[in-house]
């Protein structure tokens, strides 16, 4: 893995050889600084301003892939000519319509049971809070302080993972979050590439900016796309890496610069 600035003539001639950039962007650490709860992690204006011209852009098509539900990502980015995808892939919004993975009615009912399990759970740990996605629910333990972490994540070990009991269920496993989801065999990486082999673009680069683990499943699947890791890391599949938030906006900043 190499830092993005240091390989940039080879990066910028792979850009310009392309016929048009398809660009996934994740949002937590990626767009919007983490915060320490979800709902405090809001879109810079300086980025928001920038996704506004990329959007309009005929040369990028831009993709904001997240773990939050469909509606609050749409919500927090309020930019209607954009495509959203949400809970890590499951659900997807293009061109005014909203599309969605088939999940079993007896994962949506498993989620809904254990749902008040978690709450419970949550409240009894300063600190950790409940994300309810309707199609999967999160356990959030950002704030939780270092030493009841390895407690909190015990109790959810006793008290919660018996209940999830697969084909039905699934755990996974992000940044100071545990989320419980359906057990479809369907990720990021599975959702980039339909979205891919929806574009009909002529010479199409994807690009994918991410941060967490979940995003791991779509650097694989761009095996000739451009990645970018916000954050080295020796294990990570990317090619490339940037050193924060600020070095993505810069990186867009760049492309609209040449494209919008």
């Amino acid at each position: 893995m190499k830092w993005l600035w240091s390989r940039w003539p080879e990066v910028e001639e792979q850009i310009h050889r392309s016929g048009h950039t398809l660009l996934f962007l994740d949002y937590d650490g990626t767009l919007a600084p983490i915060a320490p709860s979800p709902k405090q992690a809001t879109l810079p204006p300086a980025t928001k301003s920038v996704l506004r011209s990329l959007s309009q852009s005929s040369r990028v098509t831009t993709v904001l892939i997240s773990g939050r539900s469909l509606l609050e990502l749409r919500r927090l980015v309020g930019l209607p000519r954009l495509t959203y995808v949400g809970n890590h892939g499951l659900e997807i919004w293009r061109e005014g319509r909203r599309a969605a993975v088939a999940v079993q009615k007896a994962s949506r009912e498993a989620i809904r049971l254990i749902r008040p399990r978690l709450a419970k759970l949550a409240a009894a740990v300063p600190g950790a809070s409940l994300e309810y996605k309707g199609l999967s629910v999160s356990l959030h333990c950002r704030l939780v302080p270092g030493d009841r972490v390895a407690r909190l994540k015990a109790a959810f070990r006793r008290e919660v993972l018996p209940l999830v009991r697969p084909p039905a269920l699934t755990v996974l496993n992000g940044k100071k979050v545990i989320e419980i989801r359906p057990g479809l065999n369907w990720t990021k990486g599975h959702a980039v590439m339909r979205l891919m082999k929806r574009s009909r673009r002529p010479s199409l680069l994807p690009i994918y900016i991410g941060d967490d683990r979940t995003d791991e499943d779509a650097f694989g699947a761009l095996t000739e796309g451009l990645t970018i890791r916000v954050g080295a890391h020796r294990r990570s599949k990317t090619r490339y890496y940037v050193r924060g938030v600020r070095e993505v906006l810069q990186f867009l900043e760049w492309i609209r610069a040449r494209y919008a």
